[in-house]
This record gives C-alpha cells, structure tokens and sequence, in this order.
C-alpha cells in the first residue's frame, strides 16, 4: 500500500544507473516509484537498495541484513526469506532500455506506478558518454561516427515521457561536455533547452489531447532574475565542491518547472568551505594490496627495494624533505608489518569529520565493498613515492616530477624527443582537498585514484570511491569489482541529489 499522497511526492527515475540521484530524492523525503536503467549490474543494484529500503521498515530487516553480509549468503536467498519486499524491489525497478523497449509498454508502467498522482517528479540523465570530452575525443578521427551517435537523441526519449506524463517538476543531468558539443553543426545543448521548455511543439504532437505543455527551466544554483532572457548556457552548470562534495566533479543540471503551476524556485546556496578526501575518507578501514604478478618477495620488500636505487640516494640530497618523508614512511612499514597492525576491521568512527551523519545513518559493524585491487610490484613504488610527493608538496606529482627510474615503460609516457607527453599518468587524491572527478574509467586504471596515504600504498577501493561520491556506507553495490567501479563513476553524488530534492520539496510544498 502506497503512502498518501499528501505525505509523500512521488518520483520516476529515467536512466537511473545505480541509483544516486534517486538516493537524494529518497532521503528528501520523496518516494521511488519507478526506476528504469538498461545495464544489468547496475539494475541489480538498484533492485538490492529499493529491497532495503523497505526491508529496513521490518523489524526483523536489521538482523537480516547484517545476517546476509557476515553470511556472504545469495541475494536471491534474501529474497526469498522477504517475498513482500522483493516484489516490492521487482516492482520499482525495472531493467529496460528506453528507446528500445515499446512506449506503450513504458507509459504502462509510469501509469501504474503514478497511481493518478497529479504532484510528482521526473529525474535522470540520459546516457552522456557521447557528450563527454573524453568521448568526443575518442571519436575525433571520425565524424561521423560521432555525429550518428544514438546517445546523442536519448534525451528525446526523456522529453517524449515529459510530453506524454507532464510531471510537476523535473530534473535532467547530464556531464559539461554537452554545453560545447555541436551535432550536424548544430549546437546540441541549446537546442535541447528550447525542446525542454515546449515539449510538445518539439515532438509536433498536434493531435495531443492534453493539448500543448511547456516549462519555465531552471539552474539550481543561479536565479532567474539572473540568468534573464540572454543566460549563458554555463550558468546552468553546477560544480559539486561547491556544495560540500569532497569531489570537483562539475555537472550540468537543468531543472523544469510546469508552467500554470505557480511554483517558485528555491535556488541553493554554496556551503562555504570545502569537503576534503581526508575528512571523507580517513576513518575507513587501513589496507593493504597484493600482487598482481607475484615476483617473490613480500609486499614491504617490493617497496622497500627502492632504498638501495641510485635515484633514491639522490633523492635524499636533491629534495631532502621528500628524501626524509620516504625515509620515515618505509621505516614505519617495516614496523607496522612487525607489528602485524596494517589492516584496521572496523572503523574508527572518531575520525570521521564532516558528512559523517549522512555516511552513516544506519551504523554497520562492516564496511561494504572495501576490498582493494592487486598491484605490481612496480607500481606499488611508484605509489608510494607520489602518496610521500603529496604529503610533502600537497599536491600530485606529474610524471616528470618522478625520478626516470620509476617512469613506466609505456610509449605516451615520452616521445622521441624525451618530452614527456603522458605527464599525469599517476594521481594521488590529495587529503587537503576535494578530489579529481570520480569517472566510470576507475573501473579499469586506479592509477588515476592513488591513496594517499603511504602505508597503504594502493589504489582507492570501490568503497572509497563511494565516499568522494557521497553514497551513504549502507549503499551495497552488487556485481564484480570492474561493474561496482563503473556504477560509482557514472553515478549523481547522492548528497548533492539530496540538497537539490530538498529545494525542489519546498517549492512543491508551498502550493
């Protein structure tokens, strides 16, 4: 049985990938109704979270979870022992590619889950890879490769349901790269903003029985007033760092207001300060790697192996404070390996400075999803020689700031001339400060998410990067490593949702 509607506004989540953005609407005090994603593994998780949600109103839903994590028992187990919540689960989340599966079969399903709701919302971004400037470059030998590209039109797919259903409100995401990007020569992101304000002229549904529907558009952090007639597109773009995501992940967030409705916007406001990887990140629990490729050895001696380098003796006398700080970590290696305390098995709550409330609403005895990745013995080197570089320069170190003897054997690391052309190919999230955006190629290189602490010397976990995401610790992301990885990077800061959704719940509240 559904809540009142007067208790509750509902919502429908389009291309909802592993579910963050409907995570902040939900902890704002809105409902899921209906989420629709296309990829399994992120569907699976999506599934797993709306089943906890309900299973968490049980009395006996603590106990079970906690049960089925220690356990290592199969979902599908799970489940079973819970048929009312896993309906419930099966019904609010639907694995269906849109634009592939039928309209009409879709429009059913957006009905049934409105159950005649006249106030509610629409949220989701349309698959933005074609948009990203990574993408683009990728496609730069081809043009038309990039122009015919599918992902470009999904949008319409999101503006037809906005034509067809009319919600209250809506909420479109979608990555910077689509302010510059230009299909047939035409400018893609305005024309998309002219589409979302008359959805029905675009579509040239005439013989809509509605009749027309158009929407005034929004940025959730500029003012109308401010943006006016003449706007820059870039106003609509929102750096999350700015509202407290310890992550500088700039995004663009286009939100609709239904016009007739008389509602007002309410804009958010900057937090101030900045959310560092360190106050995010420093109270999870310490580990260590393995290797990928097992050249003997253990793994202090793989890292400790660098003392007796020529370049390390240099370092010593060419930057003397770097050479003491390399120094001090490898002694306290040895001494934590002897003392047999390199890994923590719970977490030391105390640490935890900011966000630490909404990380951890529900506290488990576990951390989920903190397992870190093997490495090379190469690698964990260099690793540790740049987590020691940021702790003293408090910054990443290029390639060029490390010593030739630790520049990997790769082709872009340099050219004929000896140039260095590949010069961020290792990155340390830096504890002072928000991290580099978190993107779903984590999945397959942590060079570019080097921990930063020393003694660790690893690559982040998929639960660390999580954290710069801002999912609550309770958030369980289902699938392989690699699948996991590519769910966070795709994913909307759940904190940043839920600062937009809380905007949004006034404004509707107030009619």
């Amino acid at each position: 049985m559904r809540k009142s509607e007067n208790k509750v506004i509902p919502v429908i989540d389009l291309f909802a990938g592993p579910g963050g953005l409907g995570e902040g609407f939900t902890q704002a005090g809105f409902e899921i109704r209906l989420s629709i994603e296309c990829d399994t593994q992120a569907h699976q998780t999506l599934q797993f979270r709306a089943f906890f949600r309900e299973l968490m109103k049980n009395v006996k839903g603590g106990c079970a979870i906690n049960e089925f994590f220690s356990s290592g028992a199969n979902i599908e187990e799970l489940f079973s022992a819970f048929p009312d919540q896993a309906e419930h689960a099966r019904d609010e989340s639907w694995c269906a590619r849109l634009g592939s599966t039928p309209d009409r079969e879709v429009d059913d399903r957006i009905d049934k889950a409105l159950q005649g709701s006249k106030k509610w919302a629409l949220i989701g971004g349309p698959p933005c890879q074609a948009y990203s400037l990574v993408g683009r470059a990728r496609m730069r030998g081809s043009k038309s490769d990039f122009e015919d590209d599918h992902r470009h039109f999904l949008y319409k797919e999101y503006l037809r349901i906005v034509e067809k259903h009319r919600p209250t409100v809506f909420v479109m995401e979608n990555v910077k790269g689509i302010l510059s990007a230009n299909v047939k020569e035409t400018a893609i992101f305005a024309q998309i903003l002219s589409d979302l304000r008359a959805p029905t002229k675009a579509l040239k549904c005439r013989s809509s029985s509605n009749g027309e529907v158009e929407y005034e558009l929004h940025s959730i952090a500029v003012s109308s007033d401010t943006l006016g007639k003449d706007f820059e597109p870039k106003q609509f773009l929102v750096r999350a760092e700015e509202f407290g995501i310890p992550q500088r992940r700039h995004r663009i967030f286009i939100v609709g207001i239904r016009k007739g409705t008389g509602i007002k916007m309410n804009y958010l406001k900057p937090s101030g300060s900045f959310t560092t990887v360190g106050d995010v990140i420093g109270d999870l629990p310490k580990l260590r790697s393995g290797f990928s490729r097992n050249v003997g050895g253990d793994w202090v001696t793989a890292i400790d192996g660098m003392r007796n380098q020529p370049w390390f003796r240099s370092m010593v006398k060419g930057d003397p404070e770097l050479g003491q700080m390399l120094d001090f970590e490898l002694r306290q290696l040895r001494q934590m390996q002897n003392n047999g305390s390199n890994i923590a098995s719970v977490r030391n709550r105390s640490k935890a400075k900011k966000l630490d409330e909404w990380y951890g609403k529900i506290n488990l005895p576990y951390i989920l999803n903190h397992e870190c990745r093997n490495h090379m013995a190469s690698d964990l080197q260099r690793y540790f020689y740049a987590a020691c570089y940021s702790k003293v320069h408090h910054k990443s170190p290029k390639i060029s700031d490390f010593p030739p003897a630790l520049w990997p054997a790769h082709k872009n690391v340099h050219n004929t001339d000896k140039k260095v052309i590949f010069d961020d190919r290792f990155r340390v999230q830096c504890e002072n400060g928000p991290s580099t955006t978190v993107v779903s190629h984590i999945s397959k290189d942590g060079h570019y998410y080097i921990h930063p602490d020393p003694r660790q010397c690893r690559s982040m976990t998929v639960r660390e990067a999580a954290r710069l995401q801002t999912f609550p610790d309770d958030y369980f992301f289902t699938g392989p490593r690699t699948a996991q990885f590519h769910q966070v990077g795709n994913a909307v800061p759940p904190y940043l949702a839920y600062q937009i959704a809380t905007a949004l719940k006034k404004s509707l509240s107030a009619k």
